[in-house]
């Protein structure tokens, strides 16, 4: 869990001039988008934001090309424009999750029982997905049998959109932890306690050991694996994939996976979980955050092995 527990802020946590400009740009969109519906807004977010593609395609095709080498150019820019819909369907979903949760056809869950044998069992549940469809559906399904998994997230640079952002999310009632040490003791606590968490373990960790991730080295955090093993509680990897482009989302729910004893057992499980990733990955290419730094830098990016 080093990478958990010593991950430091990138930036000074200041109120800036440019932070106060963005905020104000923020709340201008938000109040537009606060008098319409979940489903119009989201479909007018995409449209006003689809001329951002070309800007996202410069900083995620590397990532493409190196995961997915065999997909034509066509193909990349249809999953670089999906993904930029995705994004900003996301970001407007978080002024209705309330809603996104209560309305009883925007999520179809499958696996639900495995969560409730975990609460039953008091074990905790340690719920690992990646930034793949929308996280928050995941959130909104446990939220409906009253688990609702705490999160942990990087904190914003820009403090007013770090507030509000929580604002947004405490739709749910479950704790909110910043990356860093006081947060991952918080979140400790929590599952120790025999409480829910989900953790998106598809980011680079400095420190971190790498595992294949698209056949590449990638440095992962063990911490998902090295939790569940040292609280018993039941690892879940789960996903909330978007149907079609629409507020609506198919939340799966796995078997809780088997942790083995010895040393290597946090290593070959995050293993498993990198493979089981890149597959809902490969089947909805187009819901996945490519911007991600997965591989490091670009000096420092490995080359894919020759097959």
């Amino acid at each position: 869990m080093r990478s958990f527990l010593h991950e430091s802020l990138q930036a000074p946590l200041m109120v800036k001039i440019s932070h106060r400009i963005e905020y104000a740009g923020l709340s201008v969109a938000r109040a537009l988008l606060q008098r319409m519906s979940l489903d119009r807004g989201t479909a007018f977010s995409a449209a006003m934001a689809r001329p951002l593609s070309p800007t996202l395609r410069r900083r995620t095709f590397r990532n493409l090309r190196l995961a997915l080498p065999d997909l034509s150019q066509d193909a990349q820019n249809r999953i670089v424009s999906g993904m930029a819909d995705n994004l900003v369907r996301c970001a407007v979903e978080y002024l209705h999750l309330a809603e996104i949760r209560d309305t009883p056809d925007r999520i179809a869950t499958t696996g639900i029982e495995h969560l409730e044998e975990a609460r039953k069992a008091g074990r905790g549940a340690v719920l690992v997905s990646g930034h793949l469809g929308n996280w928050e559906a995941i959130r909104a399904a446990c939220a409906r049998v009253d688990w609702t998994p705490a999160i942990i997230y990087r904190r914003f640079n820009n403090l007013q959109f770090d507030a509000e952002s929580q604002r947004l999310m405490r739709a749910f009632d479950a704790p909110i932890f910043h990356k860093g040490r006081s947060g991952t003791l918080g979140m400790l606590r929590h599952i120790r306690k025999g409480g829910a968490v989900l953790i998106l373990s598809d980011q680079r960790f400095a420190g971190a050991p790498e595992i294949p991730f698209f056949g590449i080295p990638a440095k992962t955090a063990l911490a998902p694996a090295e939790l569940a093993k040292q609280y018993g509680a039941a690892l879940l990897p789960v996903r909330g994939i978007r149907r079609g482009r629409a507020s609506r989302f198919d939340v799966t729910i796995d078997a809780p996976l088997h942790i083995a004893n010895d040393d290597m057992a946090p290593y070959d499980t995050m293993q498993e979980i990198n493979r089981r990733l890149e597959a809902w990955i490969r089947e909805t290419p187009d819901q996945y955050f490519w911007l991600h730094n997965r591989w490091g830098a670009k000096k420092d990016r490995p080359t894919r092995p020759a097959q």
